[in-house]
């Protein structure tokens, strides 16, 4: 349809989607995220909720509290830092499967798996180019990247990460990433630069269970 607007406005002749168009869009978008995220069929993931969380265990409470917090009004970065087995994992898919619950677009994705995706996308039979999976990625209402640090590091795959955290922190994106102290030691200085930012992040540090 074409908006009935005076010659000389920016949408003057240009056909714009019906509403019933942009809502088929979305909902089409939200399942290639969903599937591309794995939420849905990984036994793990649907099985990490809060009601699943074992929050009593010391060490824990207040990283789950932020969480919950977060999964009820995303604003900003939420970056959980803590070795394997304390639980970060858990509360971020619990996020994840909440703002779905809520009918949001999210990806979630360990960042070694992110960065597979993206190389994949460059093969001629990828079901997405790079450039649209890289958008899906980069736009998505909310981002959450599992166990950053654990990739390894290339200049191709620090480059990409960057451009994709830089992005989502100069729009001021909701995204939630885990990782731990050790691991972000050494690795590109203006990631982890972003990720000490205290006006967009907070960063929870939990410990083992």
């Amino acid at each position: 349809m074409r908006r009935e607007v005076p010659f000389g406005h920016p949408q003057f002749g240009k056909a714009l989607p019906y509403v019933c168009t942009r809502k088929a869009q979305h909902q089409r978008e939200a399942a290639l995220l969903r599937e591309l995220s794995r939420l849905d069929t990984l036994p793990r993931y649907r099985q990490a909720t809060f009601e699943h969380f074992e929050a009593s265990v010391p060490g824990v409470a207040e990283a789950y509290t932020a969480a919950l917090a977060y999964a009820e009004q995303p604003a900003g970065w939420l970056v959980l830092l803590g070795s394997s087995d304390c639980g970060k994992t858990h509360l971020a898919m619990a996020i994840a499967q909440e703002r779905l619950a809520a009918g949001e677009r999210v990806v979630f994705l360990t960042v070694p798996d992110l960065l597979d995706h993206l190389r994949a996308a460059f093969a001629p039979n990828a079901p997405a180019t790079y450039d649209e999976l890289f958008a899906r990625v980069r736009e998505v209402e909310l981002l959450v990247l599992d166990d950053l640090g654990a990739e390894h590091r290339t200049p191709w795959a620090n480059e990409k990460l960057f451009q994709l955290l830089n992005h989502r922190y100069n729009a001021m994106l909701p995204t939630v990433i885990t990782s731990n102290r050790m691991a972000l030691e050494g690795r590109n200085h203006r990631i982890v630069s972003r990720l000490h930012d205290r006006e967009l992040v907070r960063q929870v540090i939990t410990q083992e269970a």
